[in-house]
């Protein structure tokens, strides 16, 4: 298939000024334009910020606003809305009541809100304090710092001194000359900057969370010795029911042996097929009568050793796990064996790949599978047991999401399409971590995500979401192809022809039969979604075509 990027400019202007208007805020001050510029990229500016100066006070309405759509992407509730109940006497702005419900804020003693009043820092601080709160997080989690730098700070008040130090402690408030201005009111890019400080650092605290909690899952296994980046891909393995008993309470750094990697491949193959395979025949070997070596035998997924034996007990090398794999995926029925796209060469030890193992190195490293650390592969090297989990992962991965889309095999009229093989790929990363900025292989943001997924299989376009819109061919929902790129707002029922593309605030991958895989955020990480209803129905823009013929 010939490669080619299409890039069509696009001037697409407002039709009416009710109609959604692009990001038009202005007057920033060159501190806070990354800030300012990466808010509205994520589709953290209300509207009401979206125009703004932001060099003016930011109001306790305009807060509240901003407060839900983070606490909703946070939280995973793109679109959840408050309850039918006015809180206050002087609004009924529905994001000033949801962020009331939340206990994001409150109010004043006389039933007012006071929406249209300028926000003080102390304010901010205790607003934020309380969404992230709200958001699991614990303050006693982290060690506080004292106030004392600060020349104003017995001006703080009792309300916001927890608040203030907790923001000071974090990173979140940083104090210009040595003052905290408490009682100041807060200029809309100094809330917009304190505030996405407040949004990487709820996107780390809730990751580190995540696999903090799937270490201590692990540890409860009696499993020891597994790497940091072995963690979660372990834990996967093991609710999918595909790690042995003969690896029960193991040391994951130490070397796996041939019949471990014997007893994983069985069980993989079982839970790829919906079987129950077991070995049909025995003394296929003299040194071993083990009946998952038998059956991995009997599958064609393992050979021997030569002169009838299996040699169980060795140690596994890369190359031969490599080989093992590739027999995998062809059991399963991936029909390609080798990928000449990949260049071993690249590699500072290619050569030392023995010819056997070449067909399938080159595989593995296709897929994704194998990653190697960008300068050596190891072939000879033993192969520990997590790494064999771990990498055995992403192949099963990747070779049950080509199989559930080829049922019946690959179309032996049709040209391979490396279309097939992206979308396999992006299915491996799914339950992946949401990290801001994330460029992959370990996290991902939305569109580091299917910029990663892309690259991998040679094609480059824009990092950020609203630019990779203007990189390919754009189509709409109803002309979706699988490979697309799909892009959201955060308006409802919004497209191309009543907004421009800086509206785009989301992008995800078009699977096919209305799904989509993409990173969804902190707290899903990347998941497969439905295109057809709900939120991202409401929500979806366009869609744009990387690939052509």
């Amino acid at each position: 298939m010939k490669k080619r990027i299409i890039c069509l400019f696009v001037c697409l202007a407002l039709l009416a000024a009710c109609l959604p208007a692009a990001a038009a805020y202005h007057n920033v001050s060159p501190w806070a334009q990354e800030a300012v510029d990466s808010m509205s990229g994520l589709g953290f500016l209300p509207d009401s910020l979206k125009n703004a100066d932001m060099g003016k006070n930011i109001t306790r309405g305009q807060m509240c606003q901003m407060a839900v759509l983070v606490y909703n992407q946070l939280m995973g509730t793109p679109d959840v809305g408050p309850d039918s109940t006015n809180n206050f006497t002087d609004t009924s702005d529905p994001a000033i009541n949801y962020a009331y419900e939340q206990g994001i804020v409150g109010g004043y003693g006389d039933g007012t809100f006071k929406p249209n009043d300028p926000l003080t820092r102390q304010d901010f601080f205790k607003i934020t304090y309380n969404l992230m709160a709200t958001a699991f997080w614990n303050p006693s989690d982290i060690e506080l710092d004292s106030l004392d730098r600060f020349v104003d700070a017995g001006s703080v008040s009792d309300y916001a001194l927890m608040p203030t130090r907790v923001m000071v402690s974090i990173g979140v408030v940083q104090g210009a000359g040595n003052k905290l201005e408490p009682k100041s009111y807060t200029t809309s890019e100094e809330a917009i900057l304190m505030f996405f400080r407040a949004y990487l650092y709820m996107c780390d605290w809730i990751n580190a969370q995540s696999e903090a909690s799937k270490n201590v899952e692990i540890l409860a296994q009696g499993y020891s010795g597994i790497s940091t980046w072995a963690i979660r891909e372990v834990q996967e393995m093991q609710q999918k029911g595909m790690i042995p008993p003969c690896l029960d309470g193991c040391d994951m750094s130490k070397p796996i042996t041939r019949a471990q990697m014997c007893s994983i491949a069985v069980r993989a193959y079982n839970k790829a097929t919906g079987e129950s395979y077991t070995a049909q025949g025995s003394g296929y070997f003299k040194d071993s009568n083990d009946p998952d070596v038998n059956a991995a035998y009997e599958l064609g997924i393992v050979g021997g050793m030569g002169n009838g034996k299996f040699a169980p007990n060795e140690t596994l090398t890369r190359e031969q796990f490599f080989k093992i794999m590739a027999n995998f995926m062809k059991v399963i029925g991936y029909p390609r064996e080798d990928s000449r796209a990949v260049t071993l060469s690249r590699y500072a030890d290619g050569g030392k790949v023995a010819d056997w193992a070449q067909a399938p190195t080159r595989l593995m490293i296709y897929i994704g599978s194998v990653r190697g650390d960008g300068k050596n592969l190891n072939p000879q090297n033993d192969t520990q047991i997590q790494e064999a989990i771990a990498v055995f992962l992403r192949c099963y991965k990747y070779t049950v999401a080509w199989k559930n889309d080829h049922p019946d095999g690959e179309d032996p009229n049709e040209q391979p399409s490396v279309i097939d093989d992206l979308l396999s790929f992006a299915r491996s990363f799914e339950g992946y971590p949401y990290v801001y900025g994330g460029n992959g292989p370990n996290s991902f943001d939305c569109s580091g995500f299917v910029l990663y997924v892309y690259k991998h299989f040679g094609y480059s376009f824009s990092r950020g979401a609203q630019d990779q819109y203007k990189d390919g061919m754009h189509v709409d929902m109803d002309e979706l192809l699988p490979g697309d790129l799909v892009f959201f707002t955060s308006y409802s029922n919004c497209n191309p022809s009543n907004s421009t593309y800086r509206s785009i605030t989301h992008v995800g991958l078009y699977l096919g039969n209305g799904s989509f895989i993409h990173a969804s955020n902190p707290t899903r990480g990347v998941v497969i979604d439905t295109l057809w209803s709900g939120y991202y129905y409401s929500h979806f823009w366009a869609g744009c075509r990387i690939i052509t013929e």
